[in-house]
């Protein structure tokens, strides 16, 4: 009796652990909820969502003229496209905020576009916005196309916080042609300022960043991570100032973003600290007239690149002008290959500065450059000082390589030079270095 007794609570405990395994699998499904009519009721307060395990809203049509906050729940809310966003007119975003309502938070929320949608969020006139903690994906431009679609955009508003969200397969699809690019981010308008972005994380996106706007006095972008971009990471023109430090492109090494990191032009820039691994067409290319241009303590790798890449370019050398330069404390490990394409090409500058940076390059061929003026302008000033130029290991510099390029077909005519203390295995052009000293 004692075995058989033995064998039939065993016999239930296989039964008890069976019923719970098959309730496990049929959890219930997150019951389908309408958000329009809840972000009625709430008019200027705080919406409160369930979590998405429980519920999912979905968007119908635009919601428009919003005046209310969104908290979602500690675990994620999710708001999801359930219309298709066709039409070229305008970006038909989930929710669209009414101008004038200010104060406005959106925490903890996954908005999925589920490749009918275009846009999420979208504000005009606009005060004290803050967009944390979210989640952004789905976009497609099947049904429709704008240039500005965008994730988040941001019309003449000002006191912006971007913080902890993430986008993550949004138009990675798309390619560079300018009938497929898309956005995560767009701040646009005359009167938009006093931006933050931080601690965010693009991962195959098409556009991260764009910013125009030519009252746009304090824009940080510090501390984001972008991943496999399409087209650049930050594009930001005809603004005065923006800081851009501590961000990393491509931070696990394992992806490459094949065009541009940061297209700028405007007033003054400072992009410092930064680390970019394989950045394929440019980490820094210049779109217009510049004031000023800070790049110093930056890391920059290309290795293994299929195209040779550039550290920092003009879009156009002899069109735009940068007033003033500085390119220091710098470590560039870079491939250098075909040999007819210089490192560092400078386009029109009026004072250049390139000091104290430590070159790393795979090598440099006979008569190929490591720097180069191909502005064709006057220059104000040049000063070259304290670089180091290092081949990598199984590459050579050529002792029949220049440190400068003497022909563009011309060197323009350069009021001040100053080329001194450079570490170089090639050759100095005779004519620079007699001006030089």
């Amino acid at each position: 009796m004692k075995k058989l007794y033995v064998l039939s609570i065993t016999s239930l405990i296989v039964v008890f652990c069976i019923i719970i395994s098959e309730n496990s699998i049929k959890t219930k499904a997150a019951t389908v909820v309408d958000l329009k009519p809840l972000i009625e009721q709430a008019e200027s307060g705080n919406l409160i969502l369930r979590g998405k395990k429980e519920v999912t809203y979905i968007v119908n049509e635009p919601i428009k003229n919003i005046k209310c906050s969104i908290q979602g729940a500690p675990g994620g809310s999710i708001i999801k496209a359930n219309f298709k966003g066709v039409g070229n007119s305008e970006t038909p975003s989930l929710l669209q905020y009414q101008a004038g309502a200010n104060n406005i938070s959106i925490k903890n929320v996954r908005f999925d576009l589920a490749l009918i949608g275009r846009g999420a969020v979208s504000f005009r006139q606009n005060t004290n916005l803050i967009i944390e903690n979210c989640f952004f994906t789905g976009y497609s431009k099947k049904y429709g196309w704008r240039a500005v679609d965008s994730s988040i955009s941001f019309t003449d508003s000002k006191n912006i916080t971007i913080r902890n969200n993430h986008f993550i397969n949004n138009g990675y699809q798309y390619g560079r042609a300018l009938n497929e690019l898309n956005r995560c981010i767009t701040i646009q308008g005359n009167t938009s300022d006093n931006i933050t972005i931080y601690n965010n994380e693009f991962t195959k996106v098409n556009q991260a960043i764009v910013a125009q706007g030519n009252k746009i006095n304090k824009l940080n972008i510090y501390s984001n991570t972008f991943n496999a971009v399409i087209d650049n990471s930050l594009y930001l023109i005809n603004i005065p100032s923006a800081n851009i430090h501590n961000n990393d492109f491509n931070k696990s090494k394992t992806t490459n973003s094949p065009d541009e990191g940061i297209v700028l032009s405007g007033g003054d820039f400072k992009i410092t600290n930064n680390r970019a691994y394989n950045v394929l067409n440019k980490f820094i290319a210049i779109n217009g007239a510049t004031k000023n241009l800070e790049v110093t303590n930056n890391t920059i790798k290309n290795e293994k690149t299929k195209q040779r890449p550039a550290v920092i370019s003009w879009r156009n050398n002899t069109a735009y002008i940068v007033q003033q330069l500085n390119f220091s404390n710098n470590k560039i490990d870079t491939d250098t290959a075909p040999a007819n394409y210089d490192t560092i090409p400078i386009g029109r500058v009026k004072k250049l500065i390139i000091q104290d940076n430590q070159f790393i390059v795979k090598g440099l061929a006979n008569n190929q450059n490591l720097f180069s003026l191909l502005g064709q302008a006057e220059i104000v000033s040049v000063q070259i000082t304290g670089n180091t130029v290092k081949p990598r290991a199984g590459s050579v510099i050529s002792k029949k390589a220049n440190f400068f390029r003497e022909k563009t077909p011309t060197i323009p005519q350069i009021r001040v030079l100053r080329i001194k203390s450079n570490q170089f295995n090639g050759k100095y052009p005779a004519a620079l270095t007699k001006r030089a000293s």
